[in-house]
């Protein structure tokens, strides 16, 4: 018989063993080849969850966002233009400002000027609402001429929270809506944002906290839509300023924000016709406190209680045309506040 035919069986037998010695010469290689591929994989985790979580570093390079270009293009998307100060900066022209939270920021450049306690967590108060309109603004399902019935969700139980005063049943526009958010800073306001938006006040919070999140505002956490007092309800001076920057995008948050008096007729839910007239919360736009010369009010947001002080972020133009962001968080009382921030923009021409 010719060795070199061989029968089915032993064809078959010596394939099989062919194919294992195959299979355990080729084991290693694809173990190894696997090994690369997840070491490669953990490297650039590890290298963009670094680049994310450490967009700035305040405590040693605040001044500088950007290490890289190629981490400019990562960043871009929401902190490549925006001003990153130290945690504390120029305290020697900050000694007769007696806010805890100051921050004050060349807008026209995108230069951080002058900081104190920058990146410390504080009660916003009702700043919070700047969040609460952004996201108004910002979802298409929402028109200024929609009608929005108010419901249980108006009832704020806190003593001495500012509240629009809207009745249950009342008929108003979305628009008037925001005007008291803005204006009057209303808690109830506030609270029927958050459900036409979301359907609930927890659901609107997630968004809220997702936003600032996208933001880079890392330090901040909402658990309401209108910054009554939460331990769990806080923010930063840094983050108030990436919040108010995004805000500036929407010509409506301007207008919705600089309004000295608005009023606003409605019908209740008898149909009776409502007039309220509500006046801005910002001492400098009702003529209770004067900014320094050349200085005019673009846009701001107040904010009260006891546990957060007095509180104002805001964005103000000069004769010249500069733009500056000031956030001063938890002044002592409402004139200091105003002191504090007539100061902080006098200042904005030593350190330039």
């Amino acid at each position: 018989m010719n060795s070199e035919i061989t029968t089915g069986a032993d064809y078959a037998s010596r394939r099989r063993r062919s194919s294992r010695r195959r299979r355990k010469r080729g084991l290693p290689l694809i173990r190894l080849f696997l090994l690369l591929v997840l070491l490669c994989a953990a490297l650039a985790y590890r290298e963009f969850g670094s680049l994310l979580s450490n967009r700035y570093v305040p405590n040693t390079r605040g001044s500088a966002l950007l290490q890289s270009t190629a981490q400019a293009s990562a960043l871009k998307s929401f902190a490549a233009d925006l001003a990153v100060p130290e945690a504390d900066s120029g305290t020697e022209l900050l000694g007769d400002i007696r806010a805890e939270g100051v921050l004050l920021i060349d807008g026209t450049n995108e230069k951080a000027l002058l900081s104190r306690n920058a990146y410390t967590r504080m009660n916003p108060a009702s700043t919070t609402k700047i969040m609460t309109c952004l996201l108004a603004l910002e979802d298409s399902d929402i028109h200024m001429d929609d009608v929005w019935t108010a419901g249980p969700e108006i009832v704020v139980s806190e003593p001495g929270a500012s509240m629009g005063g809207f009745q249950q049943g009342d008929k108003l526009t979305a628009e008037q809506v925001l005007y008291c958010l803005m204006v009057r800073s209303g808690a109830d306001a506030a609270n029927m944002i958050a459900k036409q938006v979301a359907g609930s006040e927890e659901a609107f919070v997630e968004k809220m906290n997702a936003r600032a999140k996208e933001l880079g505002a890392t330090g901040t956490h909402f658990t309401n839509s209108h910054g009554l007092t939460d331990p769990d309800h806080y923010t930063t001076p840094y983050d108030l300023y990436l919040i108010l920057h995004e805000a500036m995008k929407y010509p409506e948050f301007q207008k919705l924000a600089s309004q000295k008096l608005y009023t606003a007729d409605y019908v209740d839910a008898a149909g009776q016709p409502v007039q309220k007239k509500w006046f801005n919360t910002n001492y400098y736009l009702v003529g209770k406190a004067k900014l320094p010369e050349g200085f005019s009010v673009v846009a701001a947001k107040t904010g009260t209680t006891l546990a957060a002080g007095a509180c104002l972020a805001q964005l103000t133009a000069s004769e010249s045309g500069k733009q500056y962001y000031s956030v001063v968080l938890k002044s002592p009382n409402h004139d200091v506040l105003y002191q504090d921030t007539s100061l902080l923009l006098q200042k904005s021409a030593q350190v330039h």
